[in-house]
Protein backbone atom coordinates (compact mmCIF):
# COMPACT_ATOMS: atom_id res chain seq x y z
CA UNK A 1 0.00 0.00 0.00
CA UNK A 2 1.30 3.44 -1.23
CA UNK A 3 0.51 5.65 2.04
CA UNK A 4 -1.42 8.41 1.34
CA UNK A 5 0.29 11.57 2.31
CA UNK A 6 4.02 11.51 2.71
CA UNK A 7 5.54 13.61 5.73
CA UNK A 8 7.25 16.76 4.33
CA UNK A 9 10.02 16.70 6.58
CA UNK A 10 13.00 14.86 6.17
CA UNK A 11 12.73 10.98 6.63
CA UNK A 12 12.90 9.31 9.68
CA UNK A 13 14.67 6.15 8.76
CA UNK A 14 16.64 7.38 5.32
CA UNK A 15 18.11 3.80 3.57
CA UNK A 16 19.16 2.86 0.06
CA UNK A 17 17.23 2.34 -2.79
CA UNK A 18 15.46 -1.02 -3.64
CA UNK A 19 17.45 -3.25 -5.37
CA UNK A 20 17.80 -3.60 -9.09
CA UNK A 21 15.71 -6.59 -9.32
CA UNK A 22 12.98 -5.46 -7.19
CA UNK A 23 9.92 -7.06 -8.09
CA UNK A 24 7.28 -4.89 -9.84
CA UNK A 25 3.98 -6.09 -8.38
CA UNK A 26 3.24 -3.89 -5.33
CA UNK A 27 0.86 -5.76 -4.09
CA UNK A 28 2.34 -9.71 -4.53
CA UNK A 29 4.89 -8.22 -2.23
CA UNK A 30 2.94 -7.48 0.55
CA UNK A 31 -0.17 -9.57 0.40
CA UNK A 32 0.18 -11.36 3.42
CA UNK A 33 1.11 -8.78 5.35
CA UNK A 34 -1.27 -6.09 4.20
CA UNK A 35 -3.75 -6.38 6.45
CA UNK A 36 -0.73 -5.79 9.42
CA UNK A 37 1.02 -2.57 7.29
CA UNK A 38 -2.53 -1.13 7.03
CA UNK A 39 -3.98 -1.17 10.10
CA UNK A 40 -2.79 2.65 11.18
CA UNK A 41 -4.56 4.26 7.58
CA UNK A 42 -7.69 1.96 8.18
CA UNK A 43 -8.10 3.62 11.87
CA UNK A 44 -7.70 6.94 10.57
CA UNK A 45 -9.68 6.23 7.13
CA UNK A 46 -12.43 4.30 8.70
CA UNK A 47 -14.13 6.60 11.21
CA UNK A 48 -13.58 9.51 8.61
CA UNK A 49 -15.30 7.48 5.74
CA UNK A 50 -18.00 6.83 7.88
CA UNK A 51 -18.11 10.39 8.62
CA UNK A 52 -18.46 11.89 4.90
CA UNK A 53 -20.93 8.95 4.03
CA UNK A 54 -23.50 8.88 7.53
CA UNK A 55 -23.85 12.79 7.03
CA UNK A 56 -26.91 15.18 5.67
CA UNK A 57 -24.47 14.32 2.41
CA UNK A 58 -24.72 10.56 3.18
CA UNK A 59 -25.12 7.39 0.97
CA UNK A 60 -28.97 7.21 0.24
CA UNK A 61 -30.98 4.09 2.67
CA UNK A 62 -30.93 0.57 1.16
CA UNK A 63 -29.25 1.19 -2.13
CA UNK A 64 -25.98 -0.71 -2.49
CA UNK A 65 -22.59 0.77 -1.91
CA UNK A 66 -19.54 0.05 -4.33
CA UNK A 67 -15.89 -0.05 -2.37
CA UNK A 68 -13.93 -0.41 -6.01
CA UNK A 69 -10.49 -1.32 -5.03
CA UNK A 70 -11.67 -2.95 -1.98
CA UNK A 71 -7.92 -4.50 -1.34
CA UNK A 72 -8.43 -7.37 1.91
CA UNK A 73 -11.94 -5.67 2.47
CA UNK A 74 -10.40 -3.57 5.53
CA UNK A 75 -12.85 -0.77 5.32
CA UNK A 76 -16.34 -2.86 4.75
CA UNK A 77 -17.26 -3.35 8.33
CA UNK A 78 -17.34 0.61 8.34
CA UNK A 79 -19.74 0.21 5.28
CA UNK A 80 -21.54 -2.07 6.92
CA UNK A 81 -22.35 -0.23 10.00
CA UNK A 82 -24.07 2.51 7.46
CA UNK A 83 -26.67 0.85 7.65
CA UNK A 84 -29.23 -2.40 5.66
CA UNK A 85 -26.99 -1.39 2.09
CA UNK A 86 -26.08 -4.28 0.23
CA UNK A 87 -22.51 -3.80 -0.56
CA UNK A 88 -20.02 -4.80 -3.61
CA UNK A 89 -16.39 -5.55 -3.32
CA UNK A 90 -14.36 -5.33 -6.51
CA UNK A 91 -10.84 -6.25 -6.04
CA UNK A 92 -8.43 -7.03 -9.26
CA UNK A 93 -5.73 -8.38 -7.32
CA UNK A 94 -5.68 -12.13 -6.92
CA UNK A 95 -4.02 -12.30 -3.37
CA UNK A 96 -5.40 -9.31 -2.35
CA UNK A 97 -9.00 -10.61 -3.24
CA UNK A 98 -7.98 -13.74 -0.78
CA UNK A 99 -7.91 -11.62 2.16
CA UNK A 100 -10.68 -9.96 0.87
CA UNK A 101 -12.81 -13.30 0.99
CA UNK A 102 -11.00 -14.48 4.29
CA UNK A 103 -12.87 -10.85 5.65
CA UNK A 104 -16.17 -11.01 4.41
CA UNK A 105 -16.01 -14.66 5.79
CA UNK A 106 -14.62 -14.23 9.22
CA UNK A 107 -16.79 -11.29 9.99
CA UNK A 108 -19.97 -11.92 11.29
CA UNK A 109 -23.28 -10.57 8.74
CA UNK A 110 -20.64 -9.67 5.86
CA UNK A 111 -20.93 -13.07 4.19
CA UNK A 112 -24.68 -12.71 3.61
CA UNK A 113 -24.10 -8.79 2.55
CA UNK A 114 -21.11 -8.27 0.50
CA UNK A 115 -20.28 -9.80 -3.17
CA UNK A 116 -16.88 -10.05 -4.04
CA UNK A 117 -16.14 -9.40 -7.43
CA UNK A 118 -12.63 -10.11 -9.04
CA UNK A 119 -11.26 -7.94 -12.06
CA UNK A 120 -11.43 -4.09 -12.74
CA UNK A 121 -14.56 -1.76 -12.80
CA UNK A 122 -14.88 -2.44 -16.88
CA UNK A 123 -14.42 -6.26 -15.87
CA UNK A 124 -16.83 -5.98 -13.18
CA UNK A 125 -19.55 -3.45 -14.58
CA UNK A 126 -21.82 -6.09 -16.08
CA UNK A 127 -22.41 -8.30 -12.66
CA UNK A 128 -22.87 -4.56 -10.55
CA UNK A 129 -26.11 -3.19 -9.75
CA UNK A 130 -27.95 -0.69 -12.30
CA UNK A 131 -28.29 2.10 -9.13
CA UNK A 132 -25.95 2.29 -6.55
CA UNK A 133 -26.09 5.02 -3.52
CA UNK A 134 -22.65 5.12 -3.19
CA UNK A 135 -19.34 4.65 -4.67
CA UNK A 136 -15.92 3.92 -2.87
CA UNK A 137 -12.52 4.64 -4.41
CA UNK A 138 -9.86 4.84 -2.02
CA UNK A 139 -6.23 4.99 -2.93
CA UNK A 140 -7.21 3.76 -7.01
CA UNK A 141 -7.49 6.52 -9.41
CA UNK A 142 -3.94 7.27 -9.22
CA UNK A 143 -3.55 3.55 -10.34
CA UNK A 144 -5.37 4.51 -13.55
CA UNK A 145 -4.86 5.59 -17.13
CA UNK A 146 -6.57 8.59 -18.58
CA UNK A 147 -8.74 6.47 -20.67
CA UNK A 148 -9.35 4.32 -17.14
CA UNK A 149 -10.30 7.35 -15.46
CA UNK A 150 -12.56 8.07 -17.58
CA UNK A 151 -14.44 5.04 -17.98
CA UNK A 152 -14.60 5.29 -14.17
CA UNK A 153 -16.34 8.72 -14.57
CA UNK A 154 -18.33 7.64 -16.99
CA UNK A 155 -19.89 4.17 -14.92
CA UNK A 156 -20.53 6.40 -11.98
CA UNK A 157 -22.91 8.71 -14.10
CA UNK A 158 -24.56 6.22 -15.17
CA UNK A 159 -24.92 4.31 -11.97
CA UNK A 160 -25.13 7.00 -9.47
CA UNK A 161 -28.50 7.56 -7.79
CA UNK A 162 -30.47 10.87 -7.00
CA UNK A 163 -28.67 11.63 -3.54
CA UNK A 164 -26.08 9.43 -4.19
CA UNK A 165 -22.67 10.06 -3.11
CA UNK A 166 -18.80 9.59 -4.59
CA UNK A 167 -15.96 9.02 -1.80
CA UNK A 168 -12.22 9.32 -3.12
CA UNK A 169 -9.02 9.46 -1.24
CA UNK A 170 -6.19 10.29 -2.80
CA UNK A 171 -2.29 10.36 -2.27
CA UNK A 172 0.56 12.83 -1.62
CA UNK A 173 2.03 14.45 -3.47
CA UNK A 174 0.00 16.35 -5.36
CA UNK A 175 2.55 18.00 -7.46
CA UNK A 176 5.78 16.19 -9.09
CA UNK A 177 8.40 16.32 -6.03
CA UNK A 178 11.30 13.74 -5.35
CA UNK A 179 10.07 12.19 -1.77
CA UNK A 180 13.46 11.01 0.23
CA UNK A 181 13.31 7.87 1.69
CA UNK A 182 10.30 8.35 4.70
CA UNK A 183 9.28 5.77 7.68
CA UNK A 184 5.53 5.45 7.60
CA UNK A 185 5.67 3.99 10.40
CA UNK A 186 5.13 1.05 12.20
CA UNK A 187 2.52 -1.84 13.57
CA UNK A 188 2.41 -4.43 15.89
CA UNK A 189 0.47 -8.19 15.94
CA UNK A 190 1.45 -10.14 18.53
CA UNK A 191 5.04 -10.44 18.94
CA UNK A 192 6.03 -8.68 15.23
CA UNK A 193 6.31 -5.13 14.29
CA UNK A 194 5.82 -4.56 10.70
CA UNK A 195 7.17 -1.34 8.96
CA UNK A 196 7.05 0.38 5.86
CA UNK A 197 8.96 3.26 4.06
CA UNK A 198 9.28 4.46 0.80
CA UNK A 199 10.67 7.09 -1.59
CA UNK A 200 9.56 8.33 -5.00
CA UNK A 201 11.22 10.57 -7.70
CA UNK A 202 8.99 12.37 -10.34
CA UNK A 203 8.29 10.72 -13.72
CA UNK A 204 6.00 12.87 -16.22
CA UNK A 205 2.45 13.50 -14.19
CA UNK A 206 3.45 10.40 -12.41
CA UNK A 207 5.68 9.15 -8.97
CA UNK A 208 7.41 6.26 -8.91
CA UNK A 209 7.53 4.60 -6.03
CA UNK A 210 9.83 2.26 -4.05
CA UNK A 211 8.60 0.39 -1.37
CA UNK A 212 10.05 -1.36 1.57
CA UNK A 213 8.68 -3.45 4.15
CA UNK A 214 10.35 -4.66 7.39
CA UNK A 215 9.37 -7.58 9.61
CA UNK A 216 10.44 -7.39 12.97
CA UNK A 217 10.52 -9.34 16.29
CA UNK A 218 9.95 -7.24 19.42
CA UNK A 219 13.40 -7.12 19.85
CA UNK A 220 13.97 -5.12 16.85
CA UNK A 221 15.49 -8.26 14.52
CA UNK A 222 14.66 -8.48 11.05
CA UNK A 223 13.26 -11.09 9.97
CA UNK A 224 11.56 -10.78 6.66
CA UNK A 225 12.13 -7.47 4.29
CA UNK A 226 10.97 -7.22 1.05
CA UNK A 227 10.93 -4.28 -1.95
CA UNK A 228 8.35 -3.38 -4.65
CA UNK A 229 8.06 -0.64 -6.86
CA UNK A 230 4.85 0.86 -8.40
CA UNK A 231 3.66 3.89 -10.34
CA UNK A 232 0.93 6.64 -9.25
CA UNK A 233 -0.81 8.74 -11.53
CA UNK A 234 -0.57 12.49 -9.86
CA UNK A 235 -4.05 13.78 -9.23
CA UNK A 236 -5.34 17.01 -7.43
CA UNK A 237 -8.63 17.56 -5.67
CA UNK A 238 -8.84 20.90 -8.10
CA UNK A 239 -8.81 18.15 -10.99
CA UNK A 240 -11.48 15.63 -9.84
CA UNK A 241 -13.64 18.86 -8.47
CA UNK A 242 -13.73 19.85 -12.18
CA UNK A 243 -14.31 16.58 -13.58
CA UNK A 244 -17.13 15.33 -11.17
CA UNK A 245 -19.15 18.61 -12.55
CA UNK A 246 -18.84 17.34 -15.85
CA UNK A 247 -21.36 14.98 -14.61
CA UNK A 248 -23.30 16.91 -12.13
CA UNK A 249 -21.57 15.94 -8.94
CA UNK A 250 -21.11 18.64 -6.19
CA UNK A 251 -18.79 18.72 -4.01
CA UNK A 252 -19.92 17.30 -0.67
CA UNK A 253 -17.91 16.88 2.55
CA UNK A 254 -14.27 16.70 2.46
CA UNK A 255 -11.32 15.51 5.09
CA UNK A 256 -8.26 17.65 3.85
CA UNK A 257 -6.28 16.04 6.40
CA UNK A 258 -6.28 12.49 4.62
CA UNK A 259 -6.95 13.87 0.84
CA UNK A 260 -10.44 12.61 1.20
CA UNK A 261 -12.93 13.80 -1.09
CA UNK A 262 -16.72 13.61 -1.65
CA UNK A 263 -18.91 14.84 -4.54
CA UNK A 264 -22.64 14.28 -4.11
CA UNK A 265 -25.67 13.99 -7.05
CA UNK A 266 -28.53 16.30 -5.47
Amino acid sequence: MIPSEPPSGPPDAPGPPGPPDAPGDLYSANADIHAALAQPYVEAMGPALTELLRGDDGAPPGLPILDLGSGTGALLPCLAALGDHPLCAVEPHPAMRAGLMATICALPGLARRVTALPGTLDDAAPLLPSRLGAVVALNVLGHLDEAEEERFWSFTDERLAPGGVVVISLQGPLEPTEVPWTDFGLSAVGGLRYGMEGRADPDGDSMRWTMRWTVRTAAGDVIDERTARASWRILTPERLRARAARIGLEPGPARDDLLLLSFVRR
